[in-house]
């Protein structure tokens, strides 16, 4: 591994007694691990170790290679070379069941739960055998993953459920309750914090510091509170090389910083300018479904809207309301024409677009190329008589992919061989190209790198600066205040408090979405 800076004295001392032998080696030995894709070199001669007792975090900006590493550990993916090794022993694992033989779990940021089945099926398959008869008593296995959900903290879990009607972050609750139950020997966390919602991150970091006496923990995160609160150790790579493992105590965030991307960012938020205009574009009416109770609210020409609220509060099924996912009462009025977006379809054509919270879902077509997603929702422009004008297809894909900095081999590489910061710019670009006039964003930085972070936001800038209007969804308060012209704050389903970003704070959001403070009923102007 080459080192970018000085390391302490402390861990040279421990890295020179491991080499004579005075000490155990490490649990986990990772040694020269090289992984290759179409086009893309994810991992380059990578070295990683892990003790048990250690919460060992994986660092870098998407596309640096930390997905890559741990799913080749998880025998997700074959390595091309390299070894691994377990207490000192050679250890193969190419497929998922020989890492779990190992001792290997991961909690992974796209889940391997199963849909039609219960949270308590899902929790205990395999691990439940029945009787001598292989008859199943579903009584006691619901039991037994219920007092389970209990005792690690979750006790907000119904087993009964099935996990298609779960959210988002419920389903990765339910991920990680199934690998717990596993005693897993070496716990992999792929961004549990990009989903989880804060209350429930910190029940998990809690749970991690307990169990981690009796294990190793591979924790990945963009999130610097957090990197610096749970980790032992933290490990940086870039472009899939070593950059280098240094101690929580040794850094800092600007120096983290540096180490990720290889600069400084300067400020995170752009300057506030104030692009809204007085014009307004959106207005919506006591729109009502059944997670929504008579919303109202207008949005501007070239506004920032940011929608802030608890999991659960009506923030997603606000957007997919708009977008025609879901049937309403209400008016929405467009320029002040009534509009009827009964379907995604009609919502498009009304000039909206939607970057969904889980872009694997429900935001891009996976195996498809990078050029045929930019052109998904934008047949028209290059469809002529049910033909597709491929020089125009091309040429509008190179573009985008030029103007996001979309980071690619090429416009026919599959996005899903892509990192997810480069996939989600892949989404924006769809959007964009489609000529999209109100843009719903939800949770636009989820699972984003701090470096990509600050790119998306100075696209939503310009794009705002444009005329463009944008609704914006997301847990992460600062990104709110940071980002917004306005805030609406949801509860239940209702719009419980209109602020100001400049004069508000993380505190007072809480209590509005808490329901502890509540607005009139007319909303106080900016």
């Amino acid at each position: 591994m080459k080192p970018v800076r000085q390391r302490s004295l402390q861990k040279w001392t421990i890295l020179a007694t491991r080499a004579k032998g005075e000490i155990d080696l490490p649990y986990l030995e990772m040694k020269g691990i090289t992984k290759t894709f179409p086009g893309v070199k994810a991992l380059d001669n990578v070295d990683f170790d892990l003790e048990i007792g250690e919460i060992h975090t994986l660092v870098g900006e998407n596309g640096a290679g930390k997905s890559t590493l741990i799913k080749v550990l998880a025998g997700i993916h074959r390595r091309d070379s390299g070894s691994i090794e377990i207490m000192g022993k050679k250890t193969h694992i190419s497929t998922p069941k020989e890492a779990i033989k190992s001792g290997i779990y991961s909690v992974q940021q796209h889940f391997s739960l199963q849909p039609n089945m219960s949270v308590a099926e899902n929790i205990m398959f395999g691990e439940y055998t029945g009787s001598k008869a292989g008859l199943i008593n579903w009584r006691k296995l619901f039991s037994q993953a219920d007092e389970f959900v209990k005792t690690i903290g979750f006790e907000d879990i119904d087993v009964s459920r099935n996990v298609c009607d779960l959210s988002v972050a419920e389903g990765q609750k339910v991920e990680i309750a199934k690998a717990l139950y596993r005693n897993p020997k070496i716990l992999i966390m792929d961004e549990p914090s990009a989903i989880l919602p804060k209350n429930d991150l910190a029940r998990l970091h809690e749970i991690l510091q307990r169990i981690k006496k009796d294990i190793g923990i591979i924790y990945i995160s963009h999130h610097f509170e957090e990197i610096f609160k749970i980790s032992d150790r933290i490990t940086v790579l870039k472009d899939g090389k070593n950059v280098d493992t240094v101690l929580p105590s040794e850094i800092d965030n600007d120096g983290l910083v540096r180490l990720m991307v290889g600069r400084d960012i300067g400020d995170m938020y752009p300057a506030r300018t104030d692009s809204s205009q007085e014009e307004v574009v959106l207005e919506v009416e006591d729109l009502s479904t059944s997670k929504l109770h008579n919303v109202s609210f207008k949005l501007k020409k070239g506004e920032i809207l940011g929608i802030a609220g608890l999991m659960g509060a009506g923030r997603t099924e606000l957007c997919q309301a708009l977008f025609g996912l879901d049937v309403q009462n209400g008016k929405i009025r467009l320029h002040g024409r009534e509009v009827h977006n009964r379907s995604p379809r009609r919502a498009i054509c009304n000039g909206f677009g939607f970057v969904t919270e889980d872009r694997h879902k429900t935001g891009l077509v996976l195996p498809m190329s990078v050029k045929n997603n930019i052109s998904l929702a934008a047949h028209k422009k290059i469809c002529r008589l049910c033909f597709v004008n491929e020089r125009a297809d091309k040429t509008a894909a190179e573009e985008f992919v030029e103007k996001l900095r979309i980071s690619t081999p090429g416009i026919g590489q599959p996005v899903e061989f892509l990192s997810g910061g480069n996939q989600q710019k892949v989404v924006l670009a769809k959007w964009l190209f489609n000529g999209a006039e109100v843009l719903l964003l939800d949770e636009p930085t989820r699972g984003i790198d701090v470096g990509t972070k600050a790119e998306i936001y100075r696209l939503m800038k310009n794009l705002v600066k444009k005329g463009m209007s944008i609704i914006m969804v997301s847990s992460e308060l600062p990104e709110i205040i940071g980002m917004s012209d306005r805030i609406l704050v949801m509860h239940k389903g209702r719009i419980t408090g209109e602020l100001n970003p400049e004069e508000t704070s993380e505190e007072e959001i809480l209590a509005y979405a808490a329901g502890l403070k509540q607005t009139p009923t007319e909303p106080a102007k900016k």
